[in-house]
């Protein structure tokens, strides 16, 4: 901090009182923005350290994001072992750790970039008919980048996984790893539950402490008078109604999860990081994974080897590709590709994703809207700067709600909200959504005809029960070409029969006094490829999920978890990748099934439980 401040306040000096005051002014100013540099909380790049001294490791961890950070944290807590940590980005920016900066995080250094293949069935909406799949490239991955929700799923989700043949992964097997990894607030832990809350985990949780506008508020108690409960937090035993959600953010700060761990292992000499490095594949001696080809940042290939695993952390995407590029995967797709198969298994099928839709928002003509001045920027930096608070502080996704629009006395969500509020004439924001949805010129501009007389409330409603499935597919053997992404959003009629279903919970809402009160419309958005339909009809939502219908960042299952007579399944219930020795896959890949809710937490339940798994098998080797 103190060159930072060095750096920027040796220009700024004056004799007179009025100058000494604004020379305070700005030091206090800008001491409060070198404060937000997190870069001595994370570990050194060590690649001169591996080149030097040339060690075998006895894990290597490909990708440093929630499950990576996590898995790299708890291994290096065993002294004997020596642990290699490899990721292709750096240290999260300044930038990231700002609440109300995460979407523009997108398309940036930052941000893996991917986009879907195009489809005549989805994402028609985006630019080139593509969707846009943001992941995070940086340590802490899109744990770094996201919108900070912390929401574990429900008990049922793990149950289903144990039921499938996962022993070991029931909700009351899962929920310790859930609790180890958390740190509550006691005193809210206390009042909601003390069984399902951790409270001294490396992962700070608490509720974001701004929201823009009161409309959160009323939407509240809408939601009393269509008698859906109130909920304190989505992480007890309750999954049905409303409520303000836990978010990883600590005093108007995001928390990533390289923050929260690696930050505990930084001084650790038994923990080798190597940023701005690629894993680009598995080393293998028939069946059994000896090491890791790299590629470092100046472009020199680096052969590391390890003595007891390989894991696999580097996400449902880039997992499945460093498998089939070392030659486990679908048979007949490695060998058009020309890669000789070494193990045949069922990587990058079973994808999953919650679908989500930017095409349904609630507009309103708002009457005490306060024109905006050209200094509310600068007002809302110097809150944030000083006090941690405004709107930067949160994530502008402060409301979520879960619902089941096919069975309303169900206890568990088809549907999640996620409730957005832009008031009238804010088109920074707005374009801040345009750009991170990746929405078409032609919807774009009428969104910004809209927003030009009215507020726009987003509800965002997201698929929790997908049953179209996608795969990960290689363009080519080369590691540097990104997949190809095949999502079938929407596919199975199910999925399009319950996006339309929550339209109808929308009408409902509007009936309430509360918001008849603000005279709330559901507005029916003018989409070019939709002017043949009804509005507001099944076809007309229909065409509208087709083309607004995009991901909401949350792909899993491309190497599944599943017992060795299942034939989708790629990694046994230790994680263990099948009919592979010393290989394991740890991240979100391996879920069976999506998980009704945002999913970094669950992704960080499963680093948790499987770092205690290779502590419990190598353990014990070591002592023999």
């Amino acid at each position: 901090m103190e060159s930072c401040l060095t750096q920027n306040c040796a220009a700024v000096s004056s004799g007179t009182a009025t100058g000494l005051i604004f020379t305070q002014l700005f030091k206090t100013l800008l001491t409060a923005q070198c404060a937000l540099n997190a870069d001595d909380l994370y570990p050194r790049d060590r690649t001169s350290d591996v080149l030097k001294e040339n060690p075998e490791f006895d894990f290597i961890i490909i990708g440093a994001g929630t499950a990576g950070s996590a898995l790299a944290s708890r291994l290096s807590e065993i002294k004997k072992w020596k642990i290699l940590l490899v990721e292709e980005g750096e240290n999260p920016s300044l930038s990231s750790r700002i609440p109300g900066l995460w979407p523009t995080l997108f398309h940036s250094e930052e941000d893996y970039a991917y986009e879907t293949e195009p489809n005549d069935n989805y994402c028609l909406g985006q630019k080139t008919k593509r969707c846009y799949w943001p992941r995070g490239k940086a340590l802490g991955g899109s744990s770094a980048m996201n919108a900070m929700l912390y929401i574990r799923g429900n008990d049922r989700d793990y149950n289903q996984w144990a039921e499938m043949g996962n022993k070991g992964w029931s909700f009351d097997e899962v929920l310790p790893y859930f609790r180890k990894s958390e740190s509550y607030n006691p005193d809210f832990a206390a009042q909601n539950g003390k069984h399902y809350f951790g409270t001294d985990g490396p992962l700070r949780i608490r509720k974001f402490n701004h929201s823009s506008t009161s409309l959160p508020d009323i939407l509240v108690k809408a939601a009393r008078e269509v008698g859906l409960p109130i909920l304190e937090t989505f992480n007890t035993k309750n999954y049905i109604g409303y409520g303000y959600s836990d978010v990883n953010s600590d005093n108007g700060l995001r928390v990533n999860v390289a923050e929260a761990y690696l930050s505990l292992a930084k001084n650790r000499n038994n923990l080798y990081v190597l940023k701005s490095t690629k894993a680009e594949q598995i080393i293998m001696s028939e069946k059994t994974a000896k090491g890791v080809r790299l590629r470092l940042q100046d472009g020199q290939i680096l052969n590391v080897k390890a003595s007891k695993e390989v894991i696999l952390s580097a996400g449902s995407i880039a997992t499945p590709q460093i498998l089939m590029l070392s030659g486990i995967g679908p048979r007949y797709h490695l060998e058009e590709i020309g890669i000789q198969t070494l193990v045949d298994l069922p990587v990058g099928k079973h994808l999953q994703d919650h679908i989500m839709s930017y095409g349904v928002h609630m507009t309103f003509l708002n009457k005490t809207a306060v024109p905006l001045k050209t200094t509310d920027g600068l007002d809302e930096a110097y809150k944030y700067l000083m006090y941690r608070s405004g709107y930067l502080s949160s994530a502008g996704v402060v409301l979520l709600s879960f619902l089941n629009v096919h069975d309303p006395l169900s206890e568990y969500p088809n549907i999640e909200f996620h409730h957005s509020h832009i008031p009238s004439r804010q088109f920074v924001q707005l374009e801040t959504v345009i750009s991170a949805y990746h929405i078409s010129d032609e919807i774009g501009d009428e969104l910004r005809k809209l927003l030009a007389v009215q507020d726009l409330f987003f509800t965002l409603p997201t698929l929790l029960n997908p049953k179209s499935l996608g795969e990960i597919k290689l363009r080519s053997a080369d590691p540097k070409e990104k997949v190809k992404i095949i999502s079938n959003q929407l596919e199975h009629p199910y999925d399009m029969e319950t996006m339309v279903k929550s339209i109808e919970f929308l009408r409902l809402l509007l009936k309430t006094d509360s918001l008849k009160k603000l005279g709330m419309k559901l507005n029916i958005l003018n989409i070019p490829g939709c002017k043949d339909t009804k509005p507001d009809s099944k076809e007309y939502w229909e065409c509208n999920f087709r083309h607004t219908g995009t991901t909401i960042f949350h792909p899993v299952g491309t190497a599944k978890m599943g017992p060795k007579d299942d034939p989708g399944a790629v990694v046994d219930t230790r994680l263990k990748v099948h009919g592979v020795e010393k290989l394991r896959v740890i991240d979100a890949s391996i879920m069976p099934k999506i998980t009704s809710g945002n999913i970094n937490s669950p992704t960080l339940m499963i680093s948790e439980k499987g770092a205690d798994m290779i502590k419990a098998d190598w353990l014990v080797k070591d002592e023999l």
